[in-house]
């Protein structure tokens, strides 16, 4: 509570810096004091730091762009030289890294305020069986925002123009909440994850309970429920045409890219001595798993990096749940992180399918990460760059992605190999945040947006207990420190 009251005044006085007209007369009488405004100027000061959440304050002003650079590089390496500073562990082959000009485009991309203020408090029941379009799921969201400590910021855009929506619930506690940030629907023929997360969290605040009231005082969530709206109606309304040959349904944005292959994190494009390029991925957009033209290619991505970055750094995040589909797994950790970190991810899965499985023949379980994880050329998901940038990893504009960096030299991932047995000093600033990847269901029959996909995954929902997924790790962080 104290940060959240000392972000509010923080956003004060950033507002009666705002608001301060040119034409005032030398309002600032020395360094470092506040302006000398008229009394009308600075009651118009109150009001809209009032009515602006701090978040929005912060992701508006905060320097995001200098905070996640390694300082060491300015320009983009070329091929041939960053194959010579990877001699000894590898090579690079592509595709090219983010551009330095884009990246900092992508972090200094503004967010706006589509919390709707000073409206009744509405009951919303979300029904997996039913058809809801994108422009539906961001009317619930604005509906959720009614409540107090309720926040909806637009956060960017999709590749085909939809404006994207995260949501903060930030109930008032004087408790130190911990931070969860929830992802879901990544990829277009995955739609559970959307809805899953949207009744989650509407459930929960509508819940009114001892122990929905605790959930709330101890987390600070940050939502995403949908990372790629253009595929996701694509699947569910124009289907024929969001289909690869051969009829598998789609699973790319837009333009055909794998947003989950996409991300510029530490394991982009860099195939390690020893091990072979992943024959998963593929250099055309009509085809699947396609990591884009070059790292951070799409919007989608550029609004999550951002996004992520704000959680996960700046309000260092404890855990992220990232839902996908299909399998009836969980993907906890990396094989990179150090052994503690990697153990805590899979006791995170495992705690969930405690209370998930009973019940059920069919039980989850946690699918260990390989250990060509980071070493083969696969891309970069948005669980490795959310753990890049929670392990302190800065962005290289020289190599085009994240890299560790002792403040002297620049060192991808495959001359880390793995933070367990390295003798480089790169975790100095590390948050050891929680991850675990959802894969939602079992079956082709899982995927898509049917009638038939549709009443699958609410028996889905309602037998593997998803109602009790964010209170079962609200007991889990409160068993363990962070």
């Amino acid at each position: 509570m104290i940060k959240r009251l000392t972000t509010g005044f923080t956003a004060l006085l950033m507002m009666l810096s705002l608001v301060t007209p040119a034409s005032l007369p030398s309002p600032v009488s020395g360094p470092g004091t506040l302006p000398s405004l008229p009394l009308t100027d600075i009651l118009k000061a109150v009001t809209i730091a009032r009515q602006t959440p701090a978040t929005l304050v912060t992701a508006n002003s905060f320097d995001y762009y200098a905070d996640s650079v390694t300082g060491l590089t300015d320009e983009s390496y070329t091929t041939d030289e960053i194959n010579r500073l990877l001699k000894d562990y590898g090579v690079f082959e592509g595709p090219a890294g983010m551009p330095v000009e884009e990246y900092k485009e992508a972090m200094e991309q503004e967010w706006t305020d589509a919390t709707v203020y000073n409206k009744k408090v509405q009951k919303i029941a979300i029904n997996i069986t039913k058809s809801y379009t994108y422009s539906k799921i961001v009317s619930f969201l604005k509906i959720l925002s009614h409540r107090d400590g309720v926040y909806l910021f637009d956060i960017g855009s999709t590749t085909a123009g939809r404006r994207m929506y995260a949501l903060e619930v930030d109930i008032p506690s004087d408790k130190d909440k911990q931070t969860v940030v929830l992802t879901g629907s990544i990829h277009a023929r995955e739609t559970a994850g959307t809805t899953f997360l949207l009744k989650e969290i509407t459930d929960l605040l509508q819940a009114d309970t001892d122990e929905s009231r605790e959930v709330l005082e101890n987390i600070r969530f940050a939502i995403v429920v949908c990372v790629n709206p253009d595929g996701r109606e694509g699947v569910a309304f124009d289907t024929a045409n969001y289909t690869y040959r051969g009829g598998t349904l789609w699973k790319a944005t837009s333009n055909g890219t794998d947003l989950n292959r996409n991300f510029p994190g530490l394991s982009w494009s860099m195939i390690r001595n020893g091990y072979k390029k992943a024959k998963s991925i593929s250099t055309s957009s009509d085809k699947i798993f396609y990591p884009g033209d070059y790292g951070g290619s799409c919007n989608e991505t550029k609004a999550m990096m951002k996004f992520l970055y704000h959680y996960i750094v700046l309000e260092h995040a404890t855990a992220i749940i990232d839902y996908h589909q299909q399998g009836r797994i969980a993907y906890a950790g990396k094989a990179w992180l150090t052994d503690d970190h990697h153990n805590r991810c899979i006791e995170l899965a495992n705690t969930m399918f405690k209370t998930m499985n009973p019940g059920n023949s069919r039980k989850y379980y946690v699918e260990e990460d390989n250990k060509e994880s980071g070493q083969d050329g696969e891309g970069s998901t948005l669980t490795d760059f959310a753990l890049s940038v929670a392990l302190g990893a800065k962005f290289s504009p020289g190599y085009g992605c994240f890299v560790f960096t002792d403040g002297k030299k620049e060192y991808p991932l495959i001359a880390i190999n793995r933070l367990e047995t390295t003798d480089k000093k790169v975790l100095e600033n590390a948050n050891f945040i929680t991850q675990i990847s959802f894969e939602i269901g079992l079956g082709t029959k899982m995927l898509g947006y049917s009638k038939e996909t549709r009443k699958l995954l609410s028996g889905e929902y309602v037998d593997y207990h998803f109602d009790r997924v964010l209170y079962t790790l609200n007991d889990f962080l409160k068993s363990h420190t962070y």
